[in-house]
């Protein structure tokens, strides 16, 4: 006969449980995966003096056992599910960069979503949620592809461990629209840059960028030893970005100074120009 008197109060299948011990104590006790250093289940427990305090530990720590664990496939939400997915498979087979990508979508996008239980996403759900993103949120289909490749990717691991019978994304139709001009800098409006940059400190590295087409994290994490003065080449083999930290404690700065590889590297070569002082055509290359 099932226990339900008050030194035992049960939860639902991995949800822990509160009991009270022969000294009037309260002990709350979880299960919480498996320690892989000794192959054996990995549990906590917490003792406290009061029954209330017991409830509420216990269900701090079975949120965090959610959010930071795998948990019954039957009552993780979509939100539960991409923490654990970013934590799991993403964070070290991508870069620090891509990875706060991805966690920003959830921290500012799919709040709403990450509500629904992953078993009960449709896909009428996502294109609802995507055409609102567009038709009133005014975001441009290329961020809406973003979205919607990360969410993908992270669905499809779920198909793969079975939690999903098959990914509600691939019956998604994105929006669509025109791309937005594209407004440039015109000869004379080149030259005149050029001209004021001279007046500022770092007029070097506008008229550098000007030249390159750089991006800011490559223009930044330039050294001098990426120039070659011999064949007048510039070598891009670094970025340099300021990124969300991995983790953040309590009194520590949210982000850091973080060097990573660029997309494409680069070896850009002097040619003459007529337009600027100096101007660096592209070749592609690979560098160890």
């Amino acid at each position: 006969m099932k226990d339900t008197s008050p030194k035992a109060l049960r939860r639902g299948h991995n949800e822990g449980n509160i009991r009270q011990q022969t000294d009037g104590r309260w002990e709350v006790r979880l299960s919480a995966g498996i320690d892989y250093k000794t192959g054996k289940p990995r549990r906590t427990s917490t003792c406290c003096s009061m029954r209330q305090e017991a409830i509420a530990i216990l269900q701090q720590q079975a949120h965090e056992v959610r959010t930071q664990g795998w948990r019954d496939p039957m009552s993780v939400t979509l939100g539960e599910w991409y923490e654990y997915w970013l934590d799991t498979y993403m964070k070290d087979t991508i870069k620090q960069s891509t990875y706060a990508s991805y966690r920003s979508y959830l921290n500012k996008h799919f709040c709403v979503l990450g509500k629904i239980l992953l078993k009960k996403l449709e896909p009428h759900t996502l294109q609802e949620f995507y055409n609102y993103k567009f038709r009133e949120k005014g975001l441009s289909p290329k961020t809406l592809r973003n979205y919607h490749m990360a969410l993908h990717k992270c669905l499809q691991q779920a198909v793969k461990e079975h939690l999903l019978v098959y990914n509600p994304c691939d019956a998604v139709t994105l929006p669509s629209g025109e791309k937005p001009e594209i407004s440039v800098f015109t000869n004379d409006q080149q030259q005149a840059l050029v001209k004021a940059s001279y007046h500022h400190r770092y007029g070097v590295f506008i008229r550098l960028d000007l030249c390159t087409g750089l991006r800011m994290g490559e223009l930044l994490a330039l050294k001098w030893e990426d120039i070659d003065f011999s064949t007048a080449q510039l070598h891009v083999r670094r970025t340099i970005n300021r990124l969300a930290k991995y983790e953040a404690h309590a009194g520590e700065s949210k982000t850091e100074i973080v060097f990573g590889t660029p997309k494409t590297m680069l070896c850009l070569s002097e040619v003459k120009s007529k337009y600027v002082p100096f101007r660096f055509s592209r070749t592609y290359s690979n560098f160890s």
